[in-house]
């Protein structure tokens, strides 16, 4: 009893840690609009981005700073497409890529191609430039319109009954 109460609590502890790590990681002591999309998008969550071109929010973080860009994304299958259109003060569109040239290689090397343009909860995984910027797409007509808590579990005797 003692054991499987100890590795309950274990598995407990890891799980929240976890579920910390990426929110405070992305979350501290980045300046300016990132934070703001990221959290939003992690506590309320996004239904899942359809086939078709869609408006994005392009976040840009460089040395502990984040600016944040309108554009769009065309999807399929789940999957964001290049080129991804950043839009310019003129509201014309142009491809991201120049902007950004290219993708940081020891850092492209370690990821998974077959998931690397997946769309999760509205959001893309974050890219990594060979110059050091951090960019991710925030899907924000995706996002859900409300806060989605975990629904807590009655008490044991309640939902035990024999």
């Amino acid at each position: 009893m003692k054991s499987s109460l100890l590795v309950f609590l274990l598995f407990i502890s890891l799980n929240y840690a976890f579920a910390q790590t990426d929110v405070s990681f992305h979350a501290k002591g980045i300046e300016g609009c990132y934070t703001e999309y990221y959290i939003a998008f992690t506590e309320r969550g996004a239904n899942p981005v359809t086939d078709g071109q869609h408006d994005v929010v392009i976040s840009v973080i460089h040395q502990g700073k984040s600016e944040c860009y309108l554009g769009k994304a065309t999807v399929k299958g789940g999957k964001f497409i290049n080129p991804v259109m950043i839009q310019k003060d003129d509201m014309s569109l142009v491809p991201l890529n120049t902007i950004f040239q290219s993708l940081n290689q020891n850092w492209l090397e370690e990821q998974d191609m077959s998931t690397l343009n997946n769309i999760t909860d509205g959001m893309t995984n974050m890219f990594v430039t060979k110059d050091n910027y951090e960019l991710r797409m925030f899907f924000y007509t995706f996002i859900h319109q409300n806060v989605r808590a975990n629904r807590k579990a009655p008490p044991a005797d309640v939902l035990l009954k024999k």
